[in-house]
C-alpha cells in the first residue's frame, strides 16, 4: 500500500476516534491483509464496522469465538477491530485494545463483566427533572463510580428542564463533586445543547442512564433529526419503557461521535475501591482523620466519618450509600477470588493430566 494512499486512510480514520494507540496495536497487523474499523452499531453479535471504505456488517470468526473465555473478550460498541474480508465477507478476527471500558456486572446471580461501551472519552448520565424516580442522586452516585472505574470522564446531564420548577437547587443538590461538570439541558426546547455540543467537541461520548430520562430524545434533539425511536412513560411513576434495544454510535455535526446505550434496569457494580474513593471525595478526605487506618465507619472509636455525620458535614443518605457501595464491592471481590481459585485449580488439574498422558 502505497504512503499517500496510507495516509489517507488514517485521515478518514481519526474522523472516527483513530489515534496512535490503535495506530501501535495495528501495526503489527498492518502487512498481513488486516482492514482496521470501529464498530457503530451492534445487535445480537452481528456488528456493523465503520471502515475508510465505508460501513460494513460483520461477525466474529469461529477461532475468536473459540478463544473468548469470558463476556468481556466478545466485541461491543466503540471497540476498535482487525478483520479480514473474502468475496464481500467481513469477519472480526481480534480487537485492537481498550482504552476504556464502560463496565457492569452482568444482571443476575453470575460474575461476570458486562461491558456497554468501548474507547469512550466522556460519559453523559442523564437523569430527567419531571419529577417522579427520574432524579436520583443515589443512582447518579452508582454511575459515577462506574465512570470513574472505566476511564472515562463523568458528566451530569440533567434532561427536561424545562419542567422543573427550582433549576437552581437540581444543580446544588447534583452538584455533589467539584471535578464532574452538571448540565441543565432540554430536548424538547433545546435549552443548554449548544453548550453541551461546545465543551465536549470533537470525542466520543455514551449516554447511559435509566429508562424514562430522555436518552433517545436527547440524542434527535442533538442531531436535529429524528433518529433513535423514543417511547412514553408510565404515568404512575414517569418511568419509561425501553426504547433503544441495541447500541448504535451516531455522529454529529461538530464531530462528536454519541453512543446510545440501552437503559439500565440493574446496574451492578464492576469497580474497586478506589473508584469509591474518587466518587466519594468528601467521605474519603474525612476518613483519612478516623483513629484506624481499617476503620469501617461503623461504630469504631475514633471515627472522624461518624463525628462529620453527627455534626451534619455528611449527608445520611450519601453515607448510606457508600458503605451500601463499599459492601457490595467487597462482595463482589470476594466472589472473584473464589472464581480465580476455581479456574486456578482447574487448569492445574488439566496440566496434570497432560503431564501424565504424556509420560504413560
Amino acid at each position: 500500500m502505497s504512503r499517500d494512499k496510507t495516509q489517507n486512510i488514517l485521515q478518514d480514520l481519526n474522523q472516527l476516534g483513530w489515534d496512535d494507540f490503535f495506530e501501535q496495536r495495528f501495526y503489527p497487523l498492518r502487512d498481513h491483509g488486516y482492514i482496521q474499523g470501529r464498530i457503530t452499531r451492534e445487535t445480537h453479535h452481528i456488528y456493523n464496522v465503520h471502515t475508510a471504505s465505508g460501513v460494513h456488517t460483520a461477525q466474529i470468526s469461529g477461532l475468536f469465538h473459540y478463544s473468548a473465555v469470558v463476556r468481556s473478550d466478545y466485541p461491543t460498541i466503540g471497540d476498535w477491530v482487525a478483520m479480514t474480508e473474502s468475496g464481500g465477507t467481513f469477519v472480526i478476527e481480534k480487537i485492537l485494545g481498550r482504552k476504556s471500558a464502560f463496565s457492569r456486572k452482568t444482571a443476575g446471580r453470575a460474575i461476570d463483566e458486562q461491558i456497554i461501551a468501548a474507547n469512550i472519552d466522556v460519559l453523559f448520565i442523564v437523569n430527567a427533572l419531571d419529577g417522579g424516580r427520574n432524579f436520583n442522586l443515589r443512582g447518579i452516585e452508582r454511575y459515577v463510580t462506574m465512570a470513574a472505574e472505566s476511564g472515562a470522564r463523568p458528566v451530569i446531564v440533567l434532561n427536561k428542564a424545562d419542567l422543573c420548577e427550582d433549576k437552581e437547587q437540581a444543580l446544588r443538590e447534583a452538584r455533589f463533586s467539584e471535578d464532574i461538570p452538571v448540565h441543565l439541558v432540554s430536548a424538547l426546547t433545546g435549552e443548554g445543547l449548544d453548550e453541551l455540543m461546545e465543551n465536549y467537541g470533537a470525542v466520543t461520548v455514551a449516554l447511559t442512564g435509566p429508562s424514562g430520562v430522555g436518552k433517545s430524545a436527547l440524542i434527535n434533539a442533538l442531531l436535529r433529526e429524528e433518529r433513535a425511536r423514543t417511547g412514553e412513560q408510565r404515568q404512575d411513576d414517569l418511568r419509561g419503557r425501553h426504547t433503544t434495544t441495541h447500541k448504535e454510535l451516531f455522529f454529529l455535526p461538530g464531530g462528536m461521535m454519541l453512543i446510545d446505550t440501552p437503559g439500565l434496569k440493574e446496574l451492578g457494580l464492576w469497580a474497586d475501591e478506589d473508584s469509591i474513593k474518587r466518587t466519594f471525595t468528601d467521605i474519603s478526605e474525612i476518613a483519612r482523620e478516623c483513629r484506624f487506618k481499617d476503620c469501617s465507619h461503623q461504630g469504631e472509636p475514633g471515627c472522624a466519618v461518624q463525628q462529620a455525620l453527627t455534626e451534619g458535614r455528611i449527608d445520611r443518605s450519601r453515607y448510606e450509600n457508600f458503605l451500601s457501595m463499599k459492601n457490595e464491592i467487597s462482595f463482589l471481590n470476594s466472589k472473584m477470588d473464589v472464581r480465580s481459585r476455581l479456574e486456578r485449580k482447574s487448569k492445574e488439574k488439566k496440566l496434570s493430566k497432560m503431564i501424565k498422558n504424556f509420560y504413560k
